[in-house]
């Protein structure tokens, strides 16, 4: 690592094993920096923040300030509203530990893939107005848009979690019993944790990039986040995979995604 970083491993924001994230800083009293703010992926119920740890690395030379986080997983007593509790909690603690090096972290770039898609939506348009670092720009990779989309739902594809898995996971998404019975009120709880049913005038430019062939999330969650977008007037880039699944195993998108991540990198937090 070279020494002109400053890094912070398994640091805690809170008591609980999984409230933990890991920090790259500029050297101390480095002034304002942006930071790249990475949301570990796995359905909610399992994934790691280390994924992310060569991408600190990678953007921390760029001159960034980069971070990626742990939170909650879902449980019957762990609801959605602990995990986003979780990203707030973390980012007031990532600004604290940057201002006690002499860093001000005044805007913050949210990413990641699937789950970590999600809670980087969710947090940028809902908790926007009471972050402790103003989210600026979001890139999202698959990200659940729409839990409420029916082709989500009851769409199980064999690699899918068997169904009673899938509807334990949304289960303990909203804390009330989903069943194929009561679909249609539970419906209204998933509308509040859906990125789409915050999107408004003043959210943050947004990159999406989906696979057309996502059988996990479905494409018609990606169109309804950019129906969103576009209905707000909100910037936005769109990035289909036509030949992708959830994986997004279309390169030359994904490399095109990247570059846009950068541009969106240095429009928005230099």
């Amino acid at each position: 690592m070279n020494d002109t970083f400053v890094l912070f491993e398994n640091a805690p924001y809170g008591d609980h094993e999984r409230q933990r994230y890991d920090l790259i800083l500029p050297e101390e009293n480095a002034g304002e920096r942006g930071l790249i703010l990475f949301i570990h992926g796995g359905s909610w119920i399992h994934g790691d923040k280390a994924a992310y740890r060569d991408d600190l690395d990678f953007w921390a030379g760029k001159g960034f300030a980069a971070a990626s986080v742990n939170y909650h997983y879902l449980a019957p007593d762990v609801h959605m509203d602990t995990l986003v509790s979780d990203i707030a909690l973390a980012v007031f603690a990532i600004r604290r530990k940057a201002e006690a090096h002499g860093v001000k972290l005044g805007k913050a770039l949210l990413t990641g893939a699937s789950a970590g898609g999600h809670l980087s939506l969710l947090y940028a348009y809902s908790m926007a107005e009471i972050s402790a670092i103003k989210p600026a720009c979001v890139v999202d990779y698959c990200g659940p848009a729409l839990l409420s989309d029916e082709k989500l739902l009851f769409t199980a594809p064999e690699h899918h979690p068997p169904m009673d898995q899938w509807i334990e996971l949304f289960s303990n998404l909203t804390g009330i019993p989903f069943t194929l019975e009561n679909w249609k009120a539970v419906i209204r709880e998933l509308d509040r944790y859906s990125p789409v049913t915050y999107i408004s005038d003043s959210s943050v430019p947004t990159i999406l990039v989906y696979g057309m062939k996502d059988d996990v999330v479905p494409f018609s969650n990606a169109k309804a986040l950019r129906d969103g977008l576009e209905a707000h007037g909100v910037e936005y880039v769109f990035l289909p995979m036509p030949e992708a699944g959830h994986g997004l195993e279309q390169p030359e998108i994904f490399e095109e995604s990247k570059a846009l991540f950068g541009l969106y990198a240095e429009r928005f937090l230099r």
